[in-house]
């Protein structure tokens, strides 16, 4: 408008003097590629590789060199030297149609549908128009622009526009004084010249897109990022070594060679949705799982997690292989990826492709929190906990408060608690104790899966539910199971149908919360019948004893960390260790699991005096069923919070109540070693026996503070390290020499044969033991057999074992009026 005349009203000026093209000036793009990306000598080589991607391009050639500028036009460069990329594929290329309403046209785009990413045109900028100048050659046409002006020919008239150019450009040197300037000029139209050589005859088809780039080497934010020959090398090696790409890349002739790259797909990744945002393309294409949930919103799948083998903590998020941008993900042990689904990622994505849009980003944000809390438990394949409770003949223990006295000859110093005392049910004989209460709703959400997976949900652990999905999937008919005997048949059938098309988490969350809690209290119910059946088979092992939990998860040693070899070796070795170990394999007659199961009648010595002695500082504490078992697990590589280092960590103890609903808390000790898996319990020794009830009181302290290691923990183990006199832990002792004597006495009478059961060279181990002992031991414990062979005498080995430790054997067996020779030190 300053052409007007001065105080000239815009209503009074001719119609036809308005008309024309809005204009762009090249400023405006430099200011928007500078403004919109972070790092545009990186994003650049992504718009270069997803558009020969979405092209369906199989080779990508590649060249990055200095070069002398070349103007445009027969104008003179705006660069004193200049980067030039070269970047040719050969996928489907453009039409004239296509660049003259799409490439030139903002906002427009070929990319409506299918399976391509780009279609945001804004790359455009940044990729050509902020550049100083740019060329487009595909199929049989050539654009050239600088900034907003462009020209298009045919490739037959090439050469002769490129001479026209040269020769103004020679001509406009001509007309400058001899120096510096005429010489960069005339470089040139040198430079124009031999592109119009280059050119002469050369009216080939090309079936893909040929750019050729010119950066300004001199721009930039910071030294480091300006885009020199040697940045932009780099640049493209940080890009490359971040995607997966199929097709084959030459980088200035030389193929690059694609690395191997091992990467597992772990799970989907959702994004809650309203409805209005599920666009109808995405209900119609069966790729995509969409999930409805509770709440009338929808879960829709926009990717996959994918997790290296190489160590770091980086996240970089992909398209069809091609990286789009990269984040920090600080804690994570492995490299991510999120492969983004390519039919979804233009609504994923921001316009210029380097975050995600609002919801997609919360998904990803609380993916990241869940690896910096726990990335075994967002990343690693656990095994799931396997929860057994064998019911003995006593039933559960129930912990109780004292007896109160209330004659008035006792004298107190507070009034007592104004909490009434609850009744607590006798132990069983024999019998079940009082069931829990039956659920009435269960709530599931879809970010939970990974706790349903590692915890179960409504008190049934996910090895329960897995082996009910199975069943389902195998059945015929819907009254195969249970779940035909549910209220609303329709409701049944679509869990089925929700379970086989998109799995266990769809069909939790289609299910309800009436319709879970009626799935957990039948599995629950079931698996309690199962118990009492494993139970029975095994009642004449366990008739004296109470029921024993047993806890069993993390079975698979870290094969990446050990190596494949020795991770198998050591499960193998584990498996049989619990197997020894696991009273349901224990057998009196022929002398099997005498020892664990002595540790274990002494750990519930040990908890029996704990909980009493909880229930005697914590007056407020109800009574509650309890039972003490046995914990088994592989160690984990985990953060030392003591050592601020790495290592191996193993739970000493556990305590665990895994039905919230039921008031049985279960105390399990983990009974072998990390190293050897051997027992790791001496029960003759004084140590082990300490050890012991130190484990039992701090996993007895947790009963007031099950999840945390806080302040009335702490002041609950407290009060009870405060009643640990001399005579309590004389009392336990006495209790846990009674628990072994009984062990012992339902052992009794079993033997061990001592012979040769292979041909293998050198005495058997019963052979050894037999000459290490003295000669009154080997007497009194060995028995002749007719045939030769021997029988040990295991009882009676267990009783003197006590007698062998800082002691002479000789003198375990010595008669009393012999005399003893005095011991070293003694």
């Amino acid at each position: 408008m300053s052409d007007l005349p001065s105080g000239t009203d815009l209503l009074d000026v001719p119609v036809d003097a308005l008309g024309g093209t809005v204009r762009i000036p090249k400023s405006f793009h430099i200011r928007e590629r500078d403004r919109a990306y972070d790092d545009w000598t990186l994003s650049i080589w992504r718009e270069f590789v997803q558009n020969s991607i979405d092209a369906g391009a199989t080779r990508i050639d590649i060249s990055i060199a200095a070069a002398v500028p070349k103007g445009y036009d027969g104008r003179p460069p705006d660069a004193r030297s200049v980067t030039r990329l070269v970047f040719e594929d050969d996928g489907g290329g453009m039409s004239l149609d296509v660049l003259n309403k799409v490439y030139f046209a903002l906002g427009e785009t070929t990319k409506s549908g299918g399976d391509s990413v780009g279609g945001f045109g804004r790359a455009r900028i940044m990729q050509s128009f902020a550049q100083v100048r740019y060329s487009v050659r595909t199929q049989d046409l050539l654009v050239e622009g600088d900034g907003s002006d462009y020209r298009g020919f045919r490739m037959n008239d090439v050469h002769r526009v490129m001479e026209d150019w040269a020769a103004r450009t020679r001509h406009l040197a001509a007309g400058m004084p001899p120096g510096e300037e005429r010489d960069f000029v005339e470089a040139a139209a040198e430079a124009r010249s031999r592109d119009a050589a280059e050119m002469r005859g050369d009216d080939r088809f090309l079936k893909g897109c040929r750019f050729e780039v010119d950066l300004d080497p001199s721009t930039g934010k910071n030294d480091w990022s300006k885009p020199t020959v040697a940045h932009m090398r780099k640049q493209l090696e940080q890009y490359l070594s971040q995607s997966d790409l199929r097709c084959r890349i030459f980088i200035d002739g030389v193929e690059r060679v694609r690395p191997a790259r091992k990467r597992e797909a772990r799970k989907d990744i959702f994004a809650t949705l309203d409805p209005p945002e599920v666009l109808d393309a995405w209900k119609d294409n069966p790729r995509i799982k969409i999930l409805d949930r509770p709440d009338g919103r929808k879960d829709v799948a926009f990717g996959k997690i994918l997790v290296s083998k190489d160590a770091g903590n980086d996240l970089v998020v992909r398209v069809s292989g091609a990286s789009m941008f990269k984040r920090t993900i600080w804690d994570s042990p492995k490299n991510l990826v999120i492969e983004l689904d390519p039919a979804l990622a233009r609504e994923v994505m921001t316009s210029n492709r380097d975050s995600l849009k609002e919801p997609y980003q919360r998904a990803v944000d609380h993916f990241q929190k869940l690896m910096s809390t726990d990335a075994r438990a967002a990343l690693e394949k656990r095994d799931q906990k396997q929860f057994t409770v064998l019911s003995g003949g006593k039933g559960r223990r129930v912990a109780r408060r004292a007896e109160m006295n209330f004659s008035a000859d006792i004298k107190v110093s507070a009034l007592s608690s104004p909490e009434a005392p609850e009744a607590a049910s006798a132990e069983s004989e024999g019998g079940e104790t009082s069931r829990a209460s039956r659920r009435t709703y269960v709530r599931f959400d879809k970010w939970r899966f990974d706790d349903f997976l590692k915890d179960g949900l409504g008190g049934v652990p996910h090895v329960d539910f897995a082996a009910f999905f199975e069943a389902l999937r195998k059945s015929t008919s819907l009254d195969d199971t249970f779940l035909g005997s549910w209220e609303d048949t329709l409701q049944a059938r679509n869990f089925v149908t929700t379970l086989q098309r998109n799995g266990e988490s769809a069909a939790l969350e289609a299910a309800g919360g009436e319709m879970l809690a009626f799935l957990c209290n039948e599995l629950r119910d079931r698996r309690l019948r199962a118990d009492l059946e494993e139970s029975r088979r095994h009642a004449p092992k366990l008739q004296d004893m109470h029921d024993i939990p047993i806890l069993k998860e993390n079975l698979r040693p870290d094969a990446e960390r050990l190596g494949e070899k020795a991770a198998k070796e050591r499960r193998t070795k584990l498996l049989s260790a619990i197997g020894r170990a696991d009273p349901r394999n224990w057998d009196p007659t022929s002398g099997k699991g005498m020892r664990p199961r002595k540790i274990l009648a002494m750990w519930q010595v040990a908890v029996d005096a704990c909980v009493e002695m909880l229930m005697e500082t914590q007056p407020r504490q109800k009574p509650f069923p309890y039972a003490a078992g046995f914990y088994f697990a592989h160690p984990q590589w985990q953060h030392q919070p003591h050592t601020g280092e790495d290592g191996w960590t193993n739970a000493l103890a556990v305590f665990t109540r895994p039905d919230d609903s039921d008031e049985t808390r279960y105390f399990l000790l983990n009974p072998l070693k990390d190293e050897d898996f051997s027992l790791a319990f001496n029960p003759s020794q004084a140590a082990d026996r300490s050890d012991m009830v130190s484990r039992a009181m701090h996993e007895v302290a947790h009963v007031v503070a099950p999840d945390a290691h806080n302040e009335r923990f702490a002041g609950a183990l407290t009060f009870m390290l405060g009643k640990m006199t001399p005579g309590w832990i004389r009392e336990v002792n006495r209790s846990m020499d009674a628990a072994i004597a009984a062990v012992d006495a339902v052992y009794a009478g079993a033997r061990t044969r001592v012979q040769p059961l292979d041909d293998e060279p050198g005495p058997r181990p019963g052979d050894v033991l037999m000459e290490a002992l003295p000669r009154e031991a080997a007497q009194v414990l060995a028995i002749l057999a007719p045939d030769g062979t021997r029988e040990l005498d295991c009882d009676r080995i267990d009783m003197l074992e006590s007698a062998f430790v800082g002691r002479d054997p000789a003198a375990a067996f010595a008669q009393p009026d012999e005399p003893v020779a005095p011991q070293p030190g003694m």
